[in-house]
């Protein structure tokens, strides 16, 4: 006689919560079906209704554990093909975070066998993410992965991903510049340039070498009183409102911007490093905070000032278009827009735009 159609919910949900607390105290060998229907409040025989076998109730056991990472990972590839030059380092980041919070909250308590099952099921789980993620970043610098991408994928899995899963934070700490530069050479990508395709949020401790930057290129910015600055800069970068490029022990390139206003309130470039497209991919990272089809705007130098010819073919190429002339500090400037694409702002390959965006 075939099974009936089985509902979702109800009794089947409460003995998968108990299988799920069984198998995770006692192990998969060290559960049986009848200690879970006792936990779960039932005969044996209701449990053939809902389930084939044990095996069958701890796929439905790591189903529902890795539901909410499985739409963790697909939102961090869809908001990636908005921003790809974050998205491999988002992508594990997160699975740094979240192993760190996993060991933090099981490790006492989850027996080996379900710790081992849920590695080798979150390598699975990552592994078609990961393929998608060497496709958007090989499109969007123009290289070719030295492996075919579905080999590449399995190396940044095996490799990378392993290596997250298993090792504690000191050694990820240790070895990060090894890993990245790893991954680089698998993606066909430079290895020396690996810290300028990426920027970083802003932190407290880059706030001298952003004050550095200020002090490199203070003639970009007219009215603007350093001390002041500093003040309002150190507020900012506690809200999360920077991004930089750091590279060499300096800060090569730095961003503020407001999501709730959707304004981009400064943007520099160190002269060293302004044909590397640094200042193109953090004004992407910042339209890629913003819901697309919002307005992203920026303040900069009226059209004829010699000041602003650079920065306003910069922000043109980015698709920014000229909105109300306004005053700023008692000097002449106007407003500039765009509307937030669903993709990457940046249409061409990055090294391509202006190489002087300083406003």
């Amino acid at each position: 006689m075939p099974r009936k159609p089985v509902l979702e919910g109800g009794k089947r949900e409460e003995i998968v919560t108990a299988a799920l607390e069984l198998f995770f105290m006692q192990g998969y060998d060290g559960t049986s079906v009848r200690s879970i229907m006792n936990k779960a409040g039932g005969e044996v025989g209701l449990f053939y209704y809902y389930f084939k076998n044990k095996d069958d109730v701890f796929d439905s056991v790591l189903d529902r554990f890795f539901a909410r990472y499985n739409a963790d990972f697909a939102q961090i590839v869809a908001h990636g093909r908005r921003n790809p030059c974050r998205v491999m380092q988002d992508f594990f980041e997160y699975m740094e975070r979240e192993t760190a919070e996993f060991r933090q909250k099981y490790a006492d308590n989850m027996h080996r066998t379900v710790r081992w099952a849920i590695r080798e099921h979150t390598l699975t789980l990552i592994e078609p993410y990961l393929e998608q993620i060497v496709a958007i970043q090989s499109a969007y610098y123009g290289v070719q992965p030295v492996l075919a991408p579905t080999v590449a994928a399995m190396y940044l899995t095996h490799g990378v991903g392993s290596y997250i899963l298993h090792e504690d934070q000191e050694r990820l700490r240790l070895y990060h510049t090894e890993v990245k530069r790893g991954t680089s050479l698998i993606m066909g990508m430079p290895p020396e340039e690996q810290e300028l395709r990426t920027p970083y949020p802003a932190t407290a401790a880059d706030l001298p070498g952003w004050m550095a930057l200020v002090r490199a290129t203070r003639d970009f910015f007219p009215g603007l009183e350093e001390s002041d600055y500093e003040r309002q800069l150190a507020a900012r970068l506690a809200r999360g409102e920077g991004w930089v490029f750091r590279y060499d022990g300096k800060i090569a390139a730095a961003l503020l911007s407001s999501t709730e206003r959707g304004e981009l309130d400064f943007l520099a470039v160190s002269p060293e490093y302004r044909r590397h497209g640094l200042g193109a991919r953090l004004v992407e990272t910042a339209a890629a905070a913003l819901p697309v089809g919002t307005e992203l705007s920026v303040v900069t130098y009226r059209e004829g000032d010699s000041k602003g010819a650079a920065a306003r073919s910069f922000y043109a190429a980015l698709g920014f278009q000229p909105a109300e002339e306004l005053m700023v500090f008692d000097y002449p400037c106007q407003r500039l827009w765009v509307a937030v694409p669903d993709g990457p702002l940046i249409r061409h390959s990055p090294s391509a735009t202006p190489s002087q965006p300083n406003h």
